[in-house]
This record gives structure tokens, C-alpha cells and sequence, in this order.
């Protein structure tokens, strides 16, 4: 009985096929690599290609590979800069889009971790957490 279960055993690990995945490796937006299941002319695996064949591209114009900005001599294009404060932002970022703040002040809240609140106007604040990174946004 011991020989029939080993028997069975390693046929189950002989016959299975091994596993196998692609990966492609892509440049993300910021030009950093970006590995995915998918190829790198999608975004996500529901968004559509990147690079949409029109009139004046020929099929192989399209389907060659992106070059990274990175090895692109010239020049560099940055990223459209936020309109809004967002989570995790630094002082200095948030400063750069909303200018400097009309107040602040220091809170210590219920979990004894000390905060600080910029005020821009009655209407819109930010509160950063220890590290100085946006913790919340009132507007």
C-alpha cells in the first residue's frame, strides 16, 4: 500500500505541467520600470492601448517598443504638476500648489500624535502627520 501512494505521489508531480507566467517590463509614467502580466501598451487590464494606430503611423510604428525617457537625449518633460493637495503629499509640494498658508497650528489629537494644520481661509485646510506628509484635507 506504501508503494502504491508514493507511486501516486510522484506521477501527480511527472505528469502536472510546471507553471509558468510572462512578465513584460515596461516604463512607467515617471520612467520608472513597471512589471506586469500584461503588455506595456495597456495601462491596465481593462484600459485600452496607449498607442492607437491613426493615418499617419504604419503598423510596425505602432507595435515597436517605446523607448525610455530616460535614454531620450534632450530636454526632459515633467509630469502635469497636481491642481489639489493629496495624501501623502510633503509641506513643500502642498506649499507649491496652494502658496503659503494663512495659519498654522499644532494639535495633539486623542492618539497622542502630534499634527500639523494649515489654514487657508475659513474653508480649506491641511493636516500634516509627524513625518510632515498630508495626513487629511478639509476644503
Amino acid at each position: 500500500m506504501l508503494k502504491f501512494a508514493y507511486i501516486l505521489f510522484f506521477s501527480v508531480f511527472l505528469v502536472a505541467p510546471p507553471a509558468s507566467a510572462e512578465v513584460f517590463k515596461c516604463i512607467g509614467k515617471k520612467g520608472e520600470d513597471l512589471y506586469q502580466n500584461f503588455p506595456c501598451q495597456f495601462e491596465s487590464m481593462g484600459g485600452m492601448p496607449r498607442d492607437v494606430a491613426d493615418a499617419k503611423k504604419s503598423p510596425t510604428d505602432v507595435a515597436s517598443p517605446k523607448k525610455s525617457t530616460i535614454d531620450v537625449p534632450g530636454p526632459k518633460k515633467s509630469p502635469a504638476a497636481p491642481v489639489e493637495p493629496r495624501i501623502g503629499m510633503t509641506t513643500e509640494e502642498v506649499r507649491a500648489i496652494w502658496g503659503e498658508p494663512t495659519d498654522t497650528r499644532w494639535e495633539e489629537p486623542g492618539d497622542g500624535d502630534l499634527s500639523e494644520i494649515w489654514s487657508y481661509g475659513a474653508s480649506r485646510s491641511v493636516r500634516f502627520d509627524r513625518k510632515r506628509r498630508v495626513a487629511a484635507i478639509q476644503q
